[in-house]
């Protein structure tokens, strides 16, 4: 069979990406050995020849990771569609700014993400590793050899189901897809991008995703430290280096997760910040215990103790990475989980990866546990370090806690090998399953973080201590206890479990200020954990004030009493139905859902809010624009994004949460429309018309007569219409339709818009919502209204620069040219010489109109465009220029206006204009965000003050 010679396709990117992808894992292979060889000889004289080889191949591995990013980004770029993660990924209607969004939407595209940041991290240890340098990279060259397996997309066995490892972002859609389509040479002109998904093309789903990854990524540095500690004896010593690397790791991982939960509550409609989703956990999870880690590092640093501990956390704190890699990507979440990616049979090579690296921590700890110095005396209860400790211990029962929990569905596969019935186990209220729980976790730790910091390391000599101990704590629990009370006047602490917790909280912020101010005396160079432990305060603080007192103000039992469609009780408290143009009572706002507009798949909703004083004046006045999502199929609302009013003290946040059927489904809106049972009147203006209509009664045998009275009050060629966008060379008119009914003492106005648009007519209906009732105008009155070009009879007319003649009825005067013309059915081209012929054309009733038609040639051909002047129904074309006589030729013909207008009326159209709308008040919002983002900038800044006294002379080694 002779072989296809394919039309179009670009194969260089593909053959470059492909060769990265070998690059990649045959150089983190190498680097890898060979790293190892350098470190198992590093006292001989092969080490720097092992630890070159490592370094170049190193390089050679971090070439590849960049060599496939380029040559998928620019196939990204250029719309490649013949590659399958092109294809699936981008589209032509995908803005560029959401390009690298596409490039890590799929899971290709997420690993080449993690591999690349691990390539700069290793680059960092490669030139700063010094001592380090060969057992850290050996073991971040063995994670990238295993990521690189991931993306390598090859198939390794024999027989019918050989073992597929990695799934390749550079094949070609034809190399995946098994499609008749591929027949075809020219295959790639049928087939277009499906895009990113819409839910996703959002500014947060730019810079959330590379800055949770470098959070996942620099996990690996203190795992690649500790595991070096064990290999080569070195239990003390590593410590030191680890400690900047799982500051920087906790302040960026926790940042990317803070990310996160901006995006969910700016972009997503569950009204919060953190629903405890799967993913959400796996991600907070490892963060836990590398702060559990740093800790027992300062410990370490201060008093020789826990220096397992460090090594467990440091451990662990990776391997959950990859356990939330599994989860993530294996399928097993199923539709527990908003994050989850689709299932691509990776799942056997994530359990092996998470496998291999359990092992060697494992092994290793359990070969060199005696050898892991561990001082004798253990530590008195009344030092800081016990405390400390104390800490690490909660914040590794909440990890295991929440991991047990987001683990259930591997669980409930794990029980249905064994027994194909079990029906397994699921938590339907996760968010208060969590807190019931965290609760607890977070008062000990403002308990222990509030006064461990007036404790000191090694106490010897407590009674000395004690008084200024006892001191600072009473002052701190009292001024705690104050605040607790004031909150109380402004926010609701439900319970006393809230109570306690709010306590906690104002206990650890003001013990850290005490800190801040008495110990430290404004020393902020060292005020790091001083901030953390105030942010993680004013944290929880925000969270009772925004989360707990959380206020719904789209109520109004009486009004939405049966109004929302397929809604349930508990639907009707938290929501209110809005009609457009319609003001409606919410709490102390008065609201107005006032338009729409659609914008490709995005459509964006309008909303007005008006709050009044006591005397009714209004004091606030603002608009709010909510939007829904559609997807490309426009069947279906993919996601509906909320918009927010902001303020120091709280947050008003508005969603759409639900929608007539037919905005919600086209199709549906479509076939609706399709089964309407349209009467068509002829309308003439200034005359009123009947039509009679029966409407039957729900399982009675009765109908009801109603007569409605529509009258044409005008016409317009300037037509205006919501869905309508005007293009040059349309040929479009409204009528202004007068609509009352006999049962209503209302008038309504309709305003329904046709046009022609080449050889197709286009119609806009205007639906009168009040009514049940839907006006357009028929196709027919298109050849009435526009007279088509055959049709005219044209005469001429010869005038002078400066002279008037008369033509028919009318007086039409030359006024001389125009010779930068501008018309909406012309368009310039280079080499055009193109001129207008200013005419002031006056009627009988005395009225002046103005007109300009043009003459042009282009390309050594005569050529002219007309112009209408509507209110005449005159037509005038340009078709001669003398320009030794100085005169000018027109056509003139004469249209009369229609005597009637065929317009449809359908009486049976379900109303559509209205939404349904939730709001919610959080107050203390900025609280929580400002406690959030002190805690992680008080990890950042102790990094740059470990940085900085590094600088000052002390080394890395």
């Amino acid at each position: 069979m002779e072989k296809i010679q394919y039309i179009g396709e670009t194969l260089l990117p593909g053959q470059i990406g492909q060769m990265g992808v070998l690059l990649a894992f045959v150089g983190a292979l190498l680097s890898m050995v060979a790293y190892w060889f350098a470190t198992q000889r590093r006292e001989s004289i092969d080490y720097e020849s092992w630890r070159n080889i490592g370094r170049y191949a190193f390089l050679t591995h971090g070439l590849g990771v960049f060599a496939v990013i380029g040559a998928l980004l620019y196939a990204m770029i250029n719309q490649l569609y013949e590659y399958q993660y092109v294809q699936a990924h981008v589209s032509e209607e995908l803005p560029m700014k959401f390009i690298f969004s596409a490039l890590w939407e799929g899971q290709e595209g997420s690993f080449l993400l993690w591999m690349f940041w691990h390539v700069l991290l290793g680059f960092v240890l490669l030139f700063n590793g010094k001592s380090w340098e060969t057992s850290t990279l050996t073991v971040i060259a063995a994670i990238q050899a295993v990521l690189a397996t991931m993306i390598l997309g090859i198939y390794i066995g024999f027989g019918d189901e050989p073992a597929k490892f990695g799934s390749n972002p550079m094949l070609l859609l034809r190399q995946t897809i098994d499609a008749p389509i591929f027949a075809q040479a020219d295959y790639l002109k049928l087939i277009k991008g499906n895009g990113l998904n819409p839910a996703l093309q959002n500014y947060w789903m730019t810079i959330h995703p590379p800055t949770l990854f470098l959070g996942f990524a620099s996990t690996a540095i203190p795992f690649a430290f500790a595991i070096a500690g064990l290999w080569t004896k070195r239990h003390v010593e590593w410590l030191k280096p680890a400690l900047p690397w799982a500051l920087f790791c906790g302040s960026i991982l926790g940042i990317g997760i803070l990310m996160g939960s901006a995006w969910a509550y700016e972009a997503l409609n569950f009204g919060g910040y953190w629903a405890w989703d799967p993913v959400e956990n796996t991600s907070l999870v490892p963060w836990l215990l590398i702060v559990a880690g740093v800790h027992t590092n300062l410990i370490s640093k201060a008093t020789g103790h826990s220096v397992r501990s460090s090594y467990i956390f440091y451990l662990l704190g990776f391997l959950l990475v990859v356990y939330s890699t599994f989860l993530t990507r294996s399928g097993v979440l199923g539709e527990t989980s908003v994050h989850a990616f689709t299932e691509m049979g990776l799942e056997n090579q994530l359990i092996l990866f998470i496998s291999a690296f359990t092992l060697t921590g494992l092994g290793l700890m359990i070969w060199r546990w005696r050898e892991i110095p561990h001082p004798k005396s253990e530590e008195h209860t009344t030092s800081k370090e016990f405390w400390m400790f104390i800490g690490t211990l909660i914040l590794l029962f909440s990890a295991v806690l929440i991991t047990g929990s987001t683990s259930l569905p591997v669980y409930n596969k794990i029980m249905q090998v064994f027994n194909p019935a079990f029906q397994g186990k699921v938590i339907t209220e996760p968010v208060a399953h969590f807190n019931k729980y965290q609760l607890w976790i977070a008062v000990f730790i403002g308990y222990f973080s509030g006064f461990a910091q007036f404790l000191r390391f090694r106490e010897n000599n407590w009674s000395k201590n004690a008084m200024r101990f006892a001191i600072h704590l009473g002052a701190g629990l009292g001024i705690a206890a104050v605040l607790t009370y004031l909150s109380s006047l402004l926010i609701n602490l439900y319970t006393w479990q809230y109570t306690l917790l709010t306590f906690s909280a104002y206990f650890t912020i003001v013990s850290n200020l005490d800190y801040l101010i008495t110990h430290l005396r404004g020393k902020l160079k060292i005020a790091g954990s001083a901030f953390s432990h105030i942010g993680f305060g004013l944290m929880i603080v925000g969270i009772m004030a925004s989360g707990v007192n959380r206020k719904i103000i789209s109520s109004n039992a009486f009004l939405m009493d049966g109004l929302i469609a397929g809604g349930d009780e508990e639907m009707s408290k938290k929501n209110i139905t809005l009609f457009r143009n319609v003001p409606t009572m919410m709490q102390d706002y008065l609201v107005t859902y006032k338009k729409d507009t659609l914008e490709h798949f995005t459509r964006t909703y309008t909303v007005n809010y008006q709050r009044k004083n006591k005397k009714g004046k209004v004091v606030e006045d603002f608009d709010l624009y909510p939007t829904i999502l559609y997807d490309k199929s426009f069947t279906k609302i993919a996601t509906s994004n909320p918009d927010t009013r902001h303020y120091v003290l709280k947050d008003v946040f508005t969603h759409i949460s639900a929608l007539p059927e037919v905005e919600q489904n086209f199709e549906l809106k479509k076939q609706r429309e399709e089964e309407l049972k349209y009467k068509v009147l002829n309308l003439e203006q200034g005359r009123t018309q009947l039509l009679h209509d029966t409407l039957d009664v729900e399982n009675q045998d009765t109908v009801f007569r109603r007569t409605f009275q529509i009258s044409l009050e005008s016409m317009s060629r300037n037509p205006v219409h919501h869905e309508y966008k005007p293009e040059p060379g349309d040929l479009a008119f409204s009528t202004k339709l007068k609509i009352r009914r006999s049962d209503d003492d209302s008038v309504y106005y309709a305003n329904p818009v046709i046009l022609l648009r080449g050889q197709l007519i286009y119609t806009y209906p205007d639906q009168v919502d009040d009514l049940s009732a839907k006006f357009k105008i028929s196709q027919d009155a298109i050849e009435k209204v526009f007279a088509l070009e055959n049709q005219l009879k044209y005469e001429n007319l010869n005038l002078r620069q400066g002279d008037a003649g008369q033509w028919q009825d009318l007086k039409i005067r030359f006024t001389g040219f125009n010779k930068a013309p501008e018309h909406p059915d012309y368009s310039r081209k280079e080499g055009d010489l193109a001129v207008g012929a200013k005419l002031d054309i006056t009627a009988p009733d005395g009225k002046t109109y103005h007109a300009e038609p043009i003459f042009l040639i282009r390309e050594q051909q005569p050529l002219n465009v007309k112009v209408e002047v509507p209110e005449l129904g005159l037509h005038v074309r340009f078709p001669l220029l003398d320009p030794g006589k100085e005169t000018i030729q027109l056509m003139l013909a004469k249209t009369t206006a229609p005597s009637s207008i065929p317009v449809e009326v359908a009486t049976d159209a379900l109303p559509s204009n209205y939404i349904v709308l939730e709001a919610l008040e959080f107050p203390g919002i900025n609280v929580f965000w400002f406690g959030s983002l002190l805690m992680m900038f008080g990890l950042g800044f102790s990094i740059w003050n470990r940085m900085s006294t590094r600088r000052n002379g002390e080394s890395l080694a």
